[in-house]
C-alpha cells in the first residue's frame, strides 16, 4: 500500500509524464481505430469497385446482346436509320432507368456517337473523346471481350463504365455498347469516406479535450497535494516556532531587566557605557525576531474591511520614508488611480508594505531607490490590484521564488520569516505573490489581490 502511494505521489508530481501517457494511451486507442476503419474503407472500396465494375460489365453484355439482333449485317456502322434511332432510343432508356445508370451510349470504333442516352449529351456523330481514358478496355471491347474501366475522378466527379462488343452476323465487332454508372451510387463512398474522416476529426477533438482534462486533473490534484504538505510542514514549523519563541522570551525579559538594573548601579561612562547599551539593543533585536515567530506561528485569520488600498499603502510608505534619514536612499510611490476601494485588512497590508520595503532596502544596502507601484487591472475577466516593488540592488541568483520559503534567508542576520509572513498575509487576501527581474537591475516583487 505504502508503495502504490509512493508510486502514485511520483507520478503526480511528474505531471507532464502523467498527462503525455494518458494521452498518448487515448491517441494510440484512436490511432488504431482510425487506421483500421481507414483500412476497411479500401477493402470495402475495392470490393465495391470490383462488384459495380462485375455489374455494369454484365449489363453492358446482356444490352448489346439484344442489340445485335436490330443492327445491319454490315462490317461497319456509319448510322442508324431514323425509325431504328428511335426504338433503340425508347429501349436503351428504360434500361437505363431500371438498371440505375448514368448513360448508355453506342459507339463506333472511332469514338463517334450513333446513340446516346440521354439524349442531350452527345448528338449523332459526335466524338465522345473522353473514351479514349479507358483505352484498354476499349481496346478488349473491340477485339469482342467485355471489360470494365477503373473509377476516375475528375474534377470532384466519379465516373466509372462498362464495355461490350456488338457484333454482326459474321461475329465482326462493329460497335460499341459503353454503360456509365449513376452518381447516385458514388455519393455513397463520398458518404462513407466524409463519415471516416469526420469520424477522425472528431477523435482529435476528444484526444485534445481529453489531454486538457487530464492535464487539469492532474494538475489540480498537484495542487492540492502540494497545498496539503505546504500547510502540514507549515503547522509543525509554527508550533516548533511558537514553543522556541516562548522559551526564549522569558529569559530575554530577565537579561533585558537585570541589564537595565545593573546600569543603574554601575553608571558606565564612555566605553563602558556602549557596552552595556549593546545589551538591550541585541535584546530588542531578539525580541522582533521572537515576535516574527510568534506572528508566523499563530496563522490567524484577517478581518477584511473595504477601505481605500491607496491610502493604506501611501501611509505605510510615508512612516517608511519618515523613518528613512539618509540621502543615499529613496523611496517613491507611484499610483495610476487616486483610490481604490478593496476589501483588505490596513494592518497586514502595512506589514506586507514594510516587510517587502525593509528587504530591498537590505539587499541595496542602505543606498538606491526603491519604487512602489500602485496599480488596477483586470485579469481573467476580474478586477485585480497589483502591488509592485521593484529595488535596484543586485537581485537575486538562483530561485528567486525561495525567498518567501520559512526560515529562507541569504543575510547573516534575521529570522528567514519576513517574506514568509508576507506571503502568509497576501494569501489570506486570496491574492498570489511572484518575483521577477526588476526595470533597474534589482528585484521585482509583485502583489496580486482581488479588487
Amino acid at each position: 500500500m505504502q508503495r502504490m502511494t509512493t508510486i502514485l505521489e511520483s507520478l503526480l508530481l511528474n505531471r507532464r509524464a502523467v498527462v503525455l501517457t494518458l494521452v498518448g494511451s487515448l491517441l494510440a486507442v484512436l490511432l488504431s481505430y482510425n487506421l483500421a476503419s481507414f483500412i476497411f474503407l479500401q477493402q470495402f472500396e475495392q470490393n465495391l469497385d470490383n462488384a459495380l465494375g462485375t455489374r455494369l460489365q454484365s449489363v453492358a453484355d446482356v444490352v448489346a446482346r439484344l442489340l445485335e439482333r436490330d443492327l445491319p449485317e454490315t462490317e461497319i456502322v456509319e448510322t442508324i436509320p431514323p425509325n431504328s434511332q428511335l426504338l433503340y432510343q425508347l429501349t436503351l432508356n428504360e434500361i437505363r432507368t431500371a438498371n440505375q445508370l448514368q448513360a448508355i451510349y453506342l459507339v463506333t470504333p472511332d469514338y463517334r456517337t450513333l446513340v446516346s442516352i440521354p439524349e442531350g449529351n452527345f448528338q449523332t456523330g459526335d466524338n465522345i473523346l473522353y473514351l479514349r481514358e479507358d483505352s484498354t478496355e476499349f481496346a478488349l471491347a473491340l477485339r469482342g471481350l467485355s471489360a470494365f474501366s477503373k473509377l476516375h475522378d475528375v474534377a470532384g466527379n466519379k465516373f466509372k463504365s462498362g464495355y461490350a462488343p456488338i457484333r454482326n452476323l459474321a461475329g465482326q465487332v462493329i460497335a460499341v455498347l459503353v454503360v456509365e454508372a449513376s452518381a447516385d451510387f458514388f455519393s455513397v463512398l463520398d458518404n462513407f469516406q466524409n463519415g471516416l474522416y469526420l469520424g477522425i476529426f472528431f477523435s482529435l477533438i476528444v484526444v485534445i479535450l481529453y489531454g486538457a482534462f487530464i492535464g487539469w486533473i492532474v494538475s489540480y490534484f498537484v495542487k492540492l497535494q502540494d497545498t496539503a504538505r505546504r500547510n502540514e510542514k507549515l503547522a509543525a514549523m509554527g508550533q516548533m516556532a511558537a514553543t522556541v519563541a516562548h522559551e526564549i522570551r522569558n529569559p530575554l525579559g530577565i537579561i533585558k531587566s537585570t541589564s537595565e538594573v545593573l546600569n543603574d548601579l554601575v553608571q558606565p561612562q564612555g566605553k563602558q557605557k556602549e557596552l552595556f547599551d549593546f545589551i538591550p539593543a541585541e535584546v530588542d533585536r531578539l525580541n522582533r525576531l521572537v515576535n516574527d515567530f510568534l506572528t508566523f506561528a499563530r496563522d490567524k485569520a484577517l478581518k477584511m474591511e473595504t477601505q481605500d488600498l491607496v491610502a493604506t499603502v501611501t501611509k505605510a510608505v510615508s512612516d517608511l520614508q519618515q523613518d528613512c534619514k539618509d540621502e543615499s536612499l529613496e523611496i517613491v510611490l507611484k499610483t495610476e488611480q487616486p483610490s481604490l476601494n478593496v476589501p483588505h485588512n490596513p494592518d497586514a497590508i502595512r506589514q506586507v508594505v514594510l516587510n517587502l520595503v525593509m528587504n530591498a532596502v537590505q539587499a541595496m544596502e542602505g543606498r538606491g531607490c526603491v519604487e512602489l507601484t500602485v496599480r488596477q487591472k483586470t485579469q481573467k475577466g476580474k478586477h485585480m490590484v497589483d502591488i509592485e516593488v521593484s529595488d535596484s540592488g543586485p537581485g537575486i541568483a538562483g530561485d528567486a521564488s525561495k525567498i518567501f520559503e520559512p526560515f529562507y534567508t541569504t543575510k547573516t542576520s534575521g529570522s528567514g520569516l519576513g517574506l514568509a509572513i508576507t506571503r502568509q498575509i497576501v494569501e489570506k487576501h486570496h491574492g498570489t505573490i511572484r518575483t521577477a527581474s526588476g526595470p533597474s537591475g534589482g528585484l521585482q516583487v509583485t502583489i496580486t489581490i482581488p479588487a
